[in-house]
């Protein structure tokens, strides 16, 4: 059972205007025993880094360069010697494979999309730079088991704590709808402090009239095969955003993301990152079994990323 940054998410419409239930249904189950499936109540944040920030993360593989042209992903262009870094957080629930069920759990974290692991300097691949997973209602311990599992098959986890912690965000302000989520990792077996909890990233949002990207941009980010954590083999997460549910929304916003030694995240990507494009959507998702990245590369669903 593979538990992945994309694998587990946030948000519906209906929570874009009046915070709701973040539950949506799992309805690919039925076609996909054998593969995790679930739906994911996510939103994400494009983060633009420096290019050799970037660059020492990934090592020692290559950034491809984006398509800044296609103005169907990056209609208003990209700054000049940046790379797009991808944040979520999110809400994932009725996730469920064989005879396995979990009725939810949050999730977060940061990939770095358009990374050359064929280096053919073409085929895109997500580098999970640290993902993160939470129990909900308070919870939190119910994510250990899901984490340990996640991190043998190749996606890299920390146990964490969501706030809220049984919505996808919270609504913090009105005139207009303002938004936060946050995620902080959770040291376990720490004797000297069995609370300590460091920042791993913060969002605050709003909706926006003037979108940054599109809704593709955001499908075809996210629907780029995972790297594992062992670097042979590769995930592939699929996100189908056409059910009446999906809701998409294009957001503006602010991400703060927490670096060595305050955070649990590498000291390159820390940061606050003001006036940002993000989208939030309700999503069914497959979860398939590694596979050889070439062959993962192959098999990405075209009527995923349309």
């Amino acid at each position: 059972m593979h538990f992945s940054l994309q694998s587990i998410g946030l948000v519906g419409l209906f929570a874009s205007l009046t915070l709701g239930n973040p539950e949506c249904p799992n309805k690919l189950d039925l076609y996909n025993k054998d593969q995790r499936t679930g739906c994911y109540n996510a939103t994400w944040f494009i983060v633009p880094v420096p290019k050799a920030s970037v660059q020492s993360l990934v090592f020692p593989y290559q950034l491809i360069t984006p398509p800044v042209t296609d103005t169907s992903l990056f209609p208003t262009g990209f700054p000049a010697g940046m790379h797009p870094v991808v944040v979520s957080t999110g809400y994932q629930n009725d996730i469920r494979m064989l005879n396995l069920d979990i009725k939810a759990l949050f999730s977060g974290g940061v990939a770095v999309p358009y990374v050359d692991y064929l280096g053919d300097k073409k085929t895109p691949f997500n580098f999970l730079v640290q993902g993160y997973i939470g129990g909900i209602n308070g919870n939190d311990l119910e994510a250990v088991v899901p984490t340990t599992v996640g991190n043998l098959e190749g996606t890299t986890l920390l146990v964490s704590t969501f706030a809220p912690n049984n919505d996808a965000y919270a609504l913090i302000g009105s005139n207009p709808a303002e938004f936060s989520a946050q995620v902080k990792q959770i040291i376990l077996n720490n004797p000297l402090n069995p609370s300590l909890r460091p920042p791993a990233l913060d969002l605050d949002f709003f909706n926006t009239q003037s979108p940054l990207y599109t809704t593709r941009t955001f499908r075809v980010l996210i629907n780029q095969p995972q790297i594992s954590n062992n670097r042979l083999m590769c995930l592939r997460n699929t996100y189908y955003f056409n059910d009446t549910f999906a809701e998409p929304t294009l957001r503006e916003g602010t991400v703060t993301l927490y670096g060595f030694p305050k955070g649990s995240l590498p000291s390159a990507l820390g940061g606050r990152f003001e006036n940002l494009g993000g989208f939030s959507a309700s999503s069914n998702l497959v979860g398939h079994n590694p596979e050889l990245c070439a062959v993962a590369a192959s098999k990405v669903d075209p009527v995923a990323v349309q």
